[in-house]
């Protein structure tokens, strides 16, 4: 079937990604959060893919495998993105989410905003000033 394709194709891709990571420089460096934005825009669009071929009623485990080794390598890249100087409110709102065990759904009730636009800020759209504004306030709560 089209498991192993799938599944070769995720550590093709993941191999570059890998040394993206590995040559991203200091967080410090005013270049590194341009790139660790690149990079992570090309784990969302990975991660997207797979969570499809993952929800086919015929995924395999090597498919599912794939996806949570995308997942854990977009989870630690964000983390270390969000402590960045450049880092995107998105950023900071995921990882203190994914630290705090809070769903979109969840955090977007505490904040009184919609889990696609959690979803979307998280994926680097600007919010508006008061967007942002509340969002700043539920992070300041779970201590971000």
């Amino acid at each position: 079937g089209e498991a192993p394709v799938i599944v070769s194709l995720v550590e093709a891709a993941m191999q570059m990604f890998s040394a993206a990571i590995d040559a991203l420089p200091d967080i410090k460096d005013p270049e590194f959060s341009g790139r660790a934005n690149v990079i992570l825009s090309g784990l969302r669009k990975l991660q997207t893919a797979l969570t499809k071929a993952a929800t086919r009623g015929r995924a395999t485990p090597s498919v599912i495998v794939s996806l949570s080794g995308v997942r854990t390598r977009y989870d630690d890249l964000m983390a270390l993105a969000s402590e960045a100087p450049g880092a995107t409110l998105g950023q900071q709102l995921y990882v203190v989410r994914r630290r705090s065990k809070l769903s979109a759904q969840e955090t977007a009730n505490g904040a009184g905003l919609t889990p696609e636009l959690l979803d979307a800020i998280e994926a680097e759209e600007i919010p508006t000033d008061e967007e942002a504004a509340k969002i700043k306030e539920l992070l300041a709560a779970l201590g971000g």
